[in-house]
């Protein structure tokens, strides 16, 4: 009887431990960020977010800079978007992510090549 009660009391206590947080989208974002001069002296970087998300943005902070969506995939963990109205890309999580919530964005902005917690402070990037 004790053992089938302490039993059941170490379930209860195990299942009444908090889950592991997942990172946040822009704490992965920043963690997969690399950027570096390439041969035209003109900054380029590359941001590997999760499995299923990779962005280049080629002439960061030129007038003509690309953003190339390398691979993503809305079924994956994280995909991306440009938003028109700031023009910074917006990471988001898929389908497949397990963490904070659908509203868990990341914006990298192609002026500065720094990541934002919000769409305000990456519009005003330089």
């Amino acid at each position: 009887m004790i053992e089938s009660v302490l039993g059941s009391l170490i379930l209860v206590a195990a299942a009444a431990q908090p889950a592991r947080q997942q990172p946040s989208t822009y704490d992965v974002v920043v963690a997969g960020m690399q950027c570096k001069q390439n041969s035209m002296e003109s900054l380029e970087c590359d941001y590997r977010v999760g499995r299923s998300l990779h962005v280049n943005i080629a002439g960061v902070g030129d007038k003509d800079a690309s953003i190339t969506f390398l691979s993503a995939s809305f079924e994956g963990d994280y995909y991306a978007s440009v938003g028109v109205l700031h023009g910074c890309v917006i990471v988001k999580p898929g389908e497949e992510r397990d963490g904070p919530g659908m509203l868990d964005f990341a914006f990298i902005s192609p002026r500065s090549g720094k990541v934002y917690a919000d769409w305000e402070a990456c519009q005003r990037a330089e």
